[in-house]
């Protein structure tokens, strides 16, 4: 029998429990299809399709003149009505517009690689956080700040 979304979460809970610490992909991948959990090797067939164009659509660049700096060109946004996922290519914005994005990009990256680090330290045993505590936390409005 096939498994849907919620059985297939729900039992990576209980592998993650039997299997202990560093699960890896393969064993995951395994215990899903020894699940029965991808359906038809059709549906499968179409959605590693799927996920192999996204990979290409992220591999195509745009580099800044500016800055040398490399960036994904199309970026992927949800249409509100259908619901549906298309691409915004940067290009097709206005220069002014792509700079102030690319320039807010920046520091969102340096933000979440920061986080990156810390959640990666605390995994591997160094239990600090004196950068983020409770009085310390960031609203919206303050990582949109231009410096």
């Amino acid at each position: 029998m096939e498994m849907g979304p919620a059985e297939i979460v729900s039992g990576l809970k209980e592998l993650c429990a039997s299997e202990g610490p560093r699960l890896e992909t393969e064993r995951i991948v395994a215990w899903i299809e020894a699940n029965g959990g991808f359906g038809p090797e059709i549906e499968l067939i179409a959605f590693a399709k799927k996920m192999k164009a996204r990979q290409y659509a992220r591999m195509l660049c745009f580099e800044d003149d500016e800055t040398g700096e490399r960036f994904k060109r199309l970026w992927s946004v949800r249409d509100p009505d259908t619901g549906k996922r298309a691409y915004v290519d940067i290009l097709d914005m206005p220069a002014d517009e792509r700079k102030r994005m690319l320039d807010q990009y920046r520091k969102f990256l340096k933000r979440i690689q920061t986080v990156r680090r810390a959640m990666l330290d605390y995994v591997a045993g160094q239990r600090f956080f004196q950068f983020y505590t409770d009085e310390h936390e960031f609203e919206p409005e303050e990582m949109l700040e231009t410096s």
